[in-house]
Formats: structure tokens, C-alpha cells, sequence
């Protein structure tokens, strides 16, 4: 099963309340799986249920079974319920 890694941002403005656009930080790290008509797409959903569209693909892919589905570099903002579904599977 093809799995396509996703940021969930967050805006936050400046603490200076001055001119510029909000900036993004990683809410969360979630996987979805691969959608079936569009190659390197994700669904509609999460794994943990949550609507894709909003959210920023990652570019990594699992190197194959038993490898991290997300890069060591995000693991500190992993979707737990995302990690569970995919152990389950």
C-alpha cells in the first residue's frame, strides 16, 4: 500500500502585531493513503481521519516494510493515531 506523507501547518502573525503575512508552523506529520486515480496524490483522508486538502505534501517515500513512514526529521510532530492505524494494518 502506497502512503503519501503530509504536513498540517498552523499560521501564527508576528508577535509585533506589524505589516507581513502570517508564518506557518507544523501543526502535525500525517500519512494518507496513495489515491488510487491520481499517482502520488493522497485520498481525501487521513489515516486518522482528518481532510487532506488543506495540507503539504511531504516528499519522502518509505524505503520499503519496516521503514519509518516519515522522515526522522518530523518524527517530534508525529500523528499518533496516524502511527497506530499504519501498525495496524
Amino acid at each position: 500500500m502506497a502512503i503519501v506523507v503530509l504536513r498540517e501547518l498552523r499560521k501564527e502573525m508576528s508577535q509585533d502585531f506589524g505589516p507581513g503575512t502570517a508564518d506557518s508552523f507544523i501543526e502535525a506529520v500525517h500519512a494518507a493513503p496513495a489515491d488510487p486515480d491520481v499517482s502520488g496524490d493522497p485520498d481525501d483522508r487521513t489515516f486518522c481521519g482528518k481532510p487532506t486538502l488543506d495540507m503539504e505534501r511531504v516528499n519522502y517515500q518509505p524505503s520499503g516494510p519496516g521503514a519509518p513512514w516519515l522522515p526522522r526529521n518530523l518524527s517530534d510532530w508525529e500523528c499518533r493515531d496516524c502511527a497506530a492505524a499504519l501498525r495496524s494494518r
